[in-house]
């Protein structure tokens, strides 16, 4: 079993990695909630396969649950309105726990009904998916996609504890394996260059490596919670990815690692990055199954001004020195246009 403890101001929280931990829920929650209704939130895929072993987990609390359709298509305001109708028809009540169950999408959207319902319920979270258990499950970023632009509703809301189980990895198609594969890259790559070798051998993934992987994350959300400046390092390959990931209809991992090739190019023509990048993590993309053929950045730029990490007309554009070293560079809205 691993173990990390984000601290915050706000809210700090353990965060357990161990085979199995889905069979055993309830020792853990008990610590963190001392309320007896839990509701959790999963999707018609996870259901299947893990909703009655975590109700049986659960068995001293009275649990309820809601289904939503599994895939992006549930990070929207229509569905964000079913699952609210639904909870408030389940009569919750406030301080009344939420536990999400399953992937990104349903992390992202359990941790934007906690932060806005009632002003705010608890949540944990149980991430099922490679994606999630590497990257979305901890830092508190919540939202659901609008006006086709991703995570453009959102806030910050932080969960009361995280749950990973890996073996739960097991049962994910090959697509999203490599969906997760494409934020592991991109922990190692802005931070961990340890992480990075381990990963050209295609290791089993385990409690060891999501640990790696995690603890690149926990670093920089202890240093900027708010996502206001160290925090940007987590962008990298986000700011081309999220151009391209809704507009392809790539999943998230494969938008970030295409992104990650656009925007190594992009410091490369600027003379701040390595050449050697470029290889080598195409390389590593290409020996996980992801896809390394990305498009040119150039034609993405006036796009990516729109992004809502613009700030007053200035984009905090993630580059990388050399493998395992990240920086951020801020790029104004004209200079964009002008290399177009």
């Amino acid at each position: 079993m691993k173990q990390l403890r984000i601290q915050l101001k706000t809210n700090s929280y353990n965060i357990f990695i161990e085979d199995d931990i889905l069979f055993h829920l309830s020792f853990y929650i008990k610590e963190v909630y001392p309320n007896k209704k839990i509701y959790i939130i999963t999707d018609d895929n996870v259901e299947k396969l893990y909703l009655e072993t975590v109700k049986k987990s659960l068995k001293e609390y009275e649990v309820e649950s809601v289904i939503v359709p599994h895939g992006e298509a549930s990070k929207s305001v229509e569905v964000y309105t079913k699952v609210v109708k639904e909870l408030l028809d389940k009569d919750i009540r406030r301080n009344e726990l939420l536990l999400a169950l399953g992937g990104g999408v349903i992390g992202d959207l359990t941790g934007f009904v906690a932060a806005t319902l009632y002003r705010g319920l608890p949540y944990v979270s149980v991430p099922t998916s490679l994606l999630s258990q590497m990257d979305s499950s901890i830092g508190g970023k919540t939202g659901i996609d609008f006006y086709e632009r991703k995570n453009i509703l959102g806030c910050f809301k932080q969960p009361k504890l995280v749950l990973i189980d890996p073996k739960t990895l097991h049962t994910l198609s090959k697509k999203e394996w490599n969906n997760g594969m494409g934020e592991l890259i991109k922990h190692a790559a802005i931070g961990n260059r340890k992480l990075f070798e381990i990963l050209k051998h295609k290791p089993e993934i385990n409690e060891e490596i999501i640990y790696e992987s995690l603890s690149v994350k926990q670093a920089v959300v202890e240093k900027d919670e708010f996502d206001t400046k160290e925090r940007m390092l987590l962008n990298f390959g986000h700011t081309f990815g999220h151009a391209i990931e809704l507009k392809l209809g790539l999943k998230h991992g494969e938008a970030v690692a295409l992104g990650m090739l656009m925007v190594i190019r992009f410091g490369i023509d600027l003379g701040l990055t390595e050449e050697s990048c470029y290889t080598e993590l195409k390389e590593i993309i290409k020996l996980y199954d992801l896809p390394c053929d990305e498009p040119n950045y150039k034609e993405y730029l006036l796009e990516i001004a729109k992004d809502k990490k613009n700030l007053a007309g200035k984009i905090n554009m993630v580059l990388l020195s050399k493998i395992g070293h990240a920086f951020l560079y801020p790029v104004e809205e004209k200079r964009l246009k002008e290399l177009m």
